[in-house]
C-alpha cells in the first residue's frame, strides 16, 4: 500500500475512533496494596500497579492510602507494561490528576521503585 492510501486509511480509523463513544476504565475495587479490579463498561481486568513493591509491614496502610486515592467509580488510563499470570501491569493514571499512582504511592514512603 503506497503512503498516500496509508494516511487514508489512518485518517478514517481514526476519525470513526472519535465519533464512536469509548467508555473509560473505572476503578471497581483495590484488592491489595498493589492489585486493583478494573471495569471498562462490560469487561473486569485485574491489573497490577506497574514499578511497585510494597513491604509486608506497610500493606494495610498502603491499601488505606489506594482507597482513598483511588476511590470506587474512579476513572482511570491504564498504559500497559506487560502481564503476568493472565494480571495486566500497567501504570495506573487517574483523570483528576493525570499523575501515574505508583509515582505518587512511592513518594508517599509506602511503596519502593522496583523499575
Amino acid at each position: 500500500m503506497n503512503k498516500f492510501l496509508m494516511k487514508i486509511v489512518v485518517l478514517l480509523i481514526s476519525f470513526f475512533c472519535f465519533l464512536s463513544k469509548v467508555y473509560a476504565a473505572e476503578i471497581l475495587q483495590v484488592s491489595s496494596s498493589s492489585v486493583l479490579l478494573i471495569g471498562d463498561h462490560n469487561r473486569t481486568y485485574t491489573v497490577k500497579i506497574a514499578c511497585t513493591e510494597v513491604s509486608p509491614d506497610l500493606e494495610e496502610r498502603s491499601i488505606i492510602w489506594l482507597r482513598k486515592q483511588l476511590p470506587r467509580h474512579t476513572k482511570v488510563n491504564l498504559k500497559p507494561k506487560g502481564s503476568e499470570d493472565g494480571v495486566l501491569i500497567a501504570k495506573v493514571i487517574p483523570f483528576k490528576s493525570n499523575i501515574d499512582i505508583a509515582e505518587e504511592f512511592i513518594n508517599e514512603g509506602l511503596a519502593t521503585n522496583k523499575c
